[in-house]
């Protein structure tokens, strides 16, 4: 999961932060083995849903046709069943990386890779974990899409249905902030919101784990938006004042 939000998503997709090109490779692979598909396939998915946020093009909203109980199926993974699983533009900064290019041609081998080697480890037991943990992490990952466009709070104001849902932030490692995702795209914290005209900062264990990296010398220039401007894009503004406190 880390590897999917930590890497994948806010690293590769977002440049939320910099780190040493090896450190995008070995996070490819990881989430790779967890069937989280390859980081082109990954980040133009991405890109497209940021520019087509629950409008018709987005490949994975709950608010475009089917609606209801078949839009929230839709969104939360029928849509790899259909064209729209095939992104139409892969990335350029991702492609020119001839690393993470073959990374994402080849990304089925680290899912394999790791099945075999859960088996080897522990037989049939192993690799019924693998696939049990495996599957969690899919469906827990497909939340974003469905219940965080959903249920939840809107503390800040998008042009999209996105929503900060503890639940979703709690199975995803943080990224159920997606509200404030929506709204600062580029920030490599995302558990953020506004109470009572204050900023207030939520449970992120993603961003603790690139502040870890960052500690080691791994991750630098974490982008994270100022208390004026969290302010500024408020729903619904109020006196403006701030709150130091994490």
């Amino acid at each position: 999961m880390l590897a999917t939000t930590g890497i994948y998503h806010r690293l590769i997709t977002h440049k939320s932060y910099q780190a040493p090109v090896w450190v995008k490779w070995v996070g490819s692979v990881v989430a790779a083995s967890a069937g989280q598909m390859g980081p082109s396939w990954w980040k133009a998915h991405h890109l497209a849903h940021h520019l087509h946020t629950d409008q018709v093009l987005d490949s994975h909203s709950p608010h475009t046709a089917p609606r209801g109980v078949g839009g929230f199926l839709w969104s939360h993974g029928i849509w790899l069943l259909s064209r729209r699983c095939f992104p139409t533009r892969l990335p350029s900064d991702v492609e020119n990386d001839r690393v993470l290019r073959m990374i994402d041609r080849l990304h089925f081998i680290p899912l394999i890779a790791l099945g075999a080697i859960s088996y080897g480890i522990g037989g049939l037991e192993y690799l019924g974990a693998f696939f049990l943990s495996t599957t969690l992490l899919f469906h827990g990952v497909q939340t974003v899409n469905s219940l965080a466009h959903i249920f939840g709070a809107q503390p800040f104001a998008t042009d999209d249905q996105s929503r900060n849902n503890s639940l979703v932030a709690l199975l995803t490692l943080g990224e159920g902030w997606h509200n404030l995702h929506h709204a600062f795209q580029a920030s490599s914290r995302q558990g953020i919101t506004i109470r009572d005209g204050q900023v207030v900062y939520l449970p992120d264990p993603t961003f603790r784990f690139v502040k870890l990296m960052e500690f080691f010398g791994l991750a630098s220039k974490l982008r994270v938006p100022a208390e004026t401007d969290l302010l500024a894009r408020a729903k619904h503004q109020e006196p403006a004042y701030v709150s130091s406190s994490l």
